[in-house]
């Protein structure tokens, strides 16, 4: 007992001397020659060792019990994940309602085998994703099954009768049900399709036999009032078990499924780690909606940037970190509809948003899923400082990850039940595909931090048992390290970062010669005139995008001089450039001259587009669902070449992510600066394919019309 006035007394001091403590130092400073990161070597440390990937994992297990692709799963991840952001210290946490609208809800999905030897095939009690969402209501005994293929042609139908039965397929459900059900009768679809064609490089069907896919019934596949067909989801071991009965004769299936549609919404998950500058914010965003178990995609995700927030507010508690000087933003949301409407409400706030970083399929394990952690850039229109850090961050961690035991043990990032698998993290070139592009689209530049490909994706394998603690740590540092320079450089630190992007930035404009210069002499000597023009864009885009990069240090406090000096320093080294670029082409020979204009290329050059504010988000593919009949042609003709573009750069062995909504991706270069012409030459230099400049008229034509783009001139 007598020791309790000591102990209060103890307690007194240590408040006492924490309050009369300076603040900690900031975070960011000069460029480390043990790190090679603008961060002091003891935050990296802090960093990687406040950090967990078990904790993250734990969090990952929580998420993967619930079925967040339907509302009352996804409800009840974001109740969960609201107490868990404030339990980590997250402030102002809110869930921000989106639009109320029907919302589908199974309370029974059963499909059995008839017969002497009835069996049950799949229930969506015990696997929520063998219905699909969206399925209606049916119930119904001794049902024809009916092989129908791959099911997406009129051919794989000749001499069948689908009327009153379930057609069994092993193609693209989507494409079944439009064939099978609105067309020739059938009340609903089996199907054993697994693998989404963007992931066709990765896996086939089959090469997994025991995964069910995930799948939506469409929900404007019949009119309004008329009987939503059910969609069962089987694996490809049951498709092929049910198809040798089916040798032996008629199989006949039972079927009880009991659905609903009721007024509803998701919502936003939102809080903050609130920074000392007012009206500038650092934006995180994961999705959490998704299948059940979805462990990768997306638990993963939205488990690290809880782990992320702990972890701040920890270091920022214990006075390692001072506040930020940006408010940090995090958001759970649904992915792209999510923050689509997170835009609708957020868009006008009055707040400088600096960088955004996304978080989506963060945990595979990089030996079982044959996959790879990589961070993308921002496309090279929005030049941005987080390219710089990005890599600066992607080579500390492979400098002291790469091996299983590392020499130096501060900076190994592991978990304690992890993997102890080499890391191999990469940069990417800009790629769609997640909320990052949104934010770019809308003029924030934005990065995203993933593991792919993943064996298990869109799966019923894609389990926490498929997910690494030590691959969940090293994504949360890769997000503390990057984001604590968006949010914490100001003023000297700020210049820091310029030299950084300075520095990084030479290494890309050398990659991007490197690129300019193997196409030109890859080119025939009749293509040698429109080859040298497509060289130079190339370069000169590199170093309009450096440019800007530096410039990005401005607003975050960097002395206008000097970074104005490191963006002049640019002007001779690209003019060096250009000048090695034109002496490889004279060395072909004398320098002939692009052929005349054409009509199109004199409209190209004429048509300055300018995307309409507000319709920053607006999609190509919403615009062409409610062109006239007479702009069909126009409509086919776009869709034409973006099929070829899509062709030629899968051969050339780009991700499919790259030119996924490649139509979006091109218009995002419209600023009412660049002519189409220009875009074109621009978008050359992104993805390395030449756009033939008929169907970008017409495709800028056709947002146009739709209200999307207006004209500089």
């Amino acid at each position: 007992m007598r020791l309790l006035p000591v102990f209060f007394a103890c307690v007194l001091w240590g408040l006492t001397a924490r309050a009369d403590a300076p603040p900690p130092p900031s975070p960011v400073g000069a460029v480390s020659p043990a790190t090679g990161l603008v961060l002091r070597d003891d935050v990296v440390r802090a960093l990687i060792h406040e950090s967990s990937g078990d904790r993250i994992h734990d969090g990952v297990q929580r998420l993967a019990l619930l079925p967040r692709d339907s509302h009352a799963g996804y409800s009840e991840a974001a109740e969960w994940v609201r107490s868990a952001a404030q339990a980590a210290g997250l402030q102002d946490v809110q869930l921000e309602p989106m639009k109320t609208e029907p919302q589908w809800r199974a309370t029974r999905g059963e499909l059995w085998v008839s017969g002497p030897q009835r069996y049950r095939v799949t229930s969506h009690a015990d696997l929520s994703m063998s219905l699909a969402v969206g399925s209606g209501s049916f119930e119904g005994t001794d049902l024809e099954l009916v092989d129908v293929g791959l099911g997406a042609q009129e051919s794989d139908y000749e001499g069948k009768v689908l009327k009153g039965k379930v057609a069994f397929t092993r193609g693209h459900p989507s494409a079944v049900l439009r064939q099978a059900v609105v067309k020739h009768g059938a009340v609903g679809v089996v199907s054993s399709y697994s693998t989404p064609p963007w992931n066709l490089p990765h896996r086939m069907d089959g090469d997994f036999p025991d995964q069910v896919g995930w799948a939506m019934v469409p929900k404007k596949l019949v009119p309004p009032g008329a009987r939503v067909p059910f969609l069962f989801m089987v694996s490809d071991r049951t498709g092929r078990e049910l198809r040798a009965q089916m040798q032996a004769g008629p199989v006949k299936v039972d079927v009880q499924v009991t659905t609903e549609f009721s007024p509803g919404h998701f919502s936003i998950i939102s809080g903050v780690i609130p920074g000392s500058r007012a009206g500038e914010e650092v934006v995180l965003t994961a999705h959490l909606d998704h299948y059940k178990p979805g462990a990768d995609d997306n638990a993963s995700g939205a488990a690290t940037l809880l782990e992320m927030v702990r972890t701040y507010t920890s270091l920022i508690r214990r006075g390692v970190l001072p506040p930020p000087v940006r408010t940090l933003r995090v958001l759970w949301l649904p992915e792209f509809e999510g923050t689509r409407e997170w835009f609708a409400h957020h868009g006008d706030d009055p707040v400088r948003r600096v960088a955004q970083f996304n978080f989506d399929m963060l945990g595979a394990s990089l030996s079982r899923a044959h996959s790879r952690f990589s961070l993308t850039y921002t496309p090279d229109w929005n030049g941005s400082f987080v390219n710089a850090v990005s890599e600066s961050t992607v080579a500390f961690m492979n400098r002291f990850n790469g091996v299983t035991y590392p020499p130096r043990k501060d900076f190994r990032i592991g978990s304690v039940t992890g993997s102890r698998d080499p890391l191999d993290i990469h940069m990417d070139r800009y790629s769609r595909g997640s909320d990052h592009q949104l934010f770019n689209d809308h003029g924030i530049p934005g990065v995203a931090f993933s593991t792919w490909p993943d064996d298990s994706y869109h799966t019923s394998e894609d389990r926490p048992s498929n997910v690494d603690p030590t691959q969940l740590h090293r994504a949360a540092f890769a997000g503390l390290a990057t984001v604590t320079v968006a949010a914490w450089a100001q003023g000297a630190d700020a210049l820091e970062l310029a030299r950084l992007v300075s520095v990084h930035g030479a290494r890309r404009v050398a990659e991007d010669e490197f690129r300019a210069r193997g196409g030109l002499a890859a080119a025939g000597r009749a293509e040698l005139p429109v080859s040298y023009r497509l060289a130079r864009a190339v370069v000169r885009a590199g170093y309009q995008r450096e440019r800007e990069a530096l410039r990005s240090c401005l607003p975050l406090g960097a002395s206008a001089a000097p970074v104005t000096a490191m963006v002049k320093a640019l002007d001779p080294a690209e003019r060096q450039a250009l000048g090695r670029i034109e002496s490889d082409a004279k060395l072909r020979g004398p320098l002939a001259k692009e052929p005349a204009l054409s009509a199109a290329e004199r409209q190209a050059r004429a048509f300055v587009p300018r995307r309409v504010k507000g319709q920053e988000l607006a999609a190509f593919d919403e615009v062409v669902g409610k062109a006239s009949p007479e702009e069909q042609p126009r409509v086919a003709a776009v869709k034409s070449a973006l099929d070829a573009a899509t062709s030629a750069l899968r051969e050339s062995g780009e991700s499919e992510l790259r030119f996924y909504q490649l139509a979006d991706a091109v218009a995002s270069y419209a600023n009412g600066q660049r002519s189409v012409a220009d875009i074109r030459d621009a978008a050359y230099a992104e993805y390395g394919y030449v756009f033939p400049v008929e169907a970008l008229v017409d495709l800028f034509a056709l947002l146009e019309r739709g209200g999307v783009m207006t004209r500089a001139r």
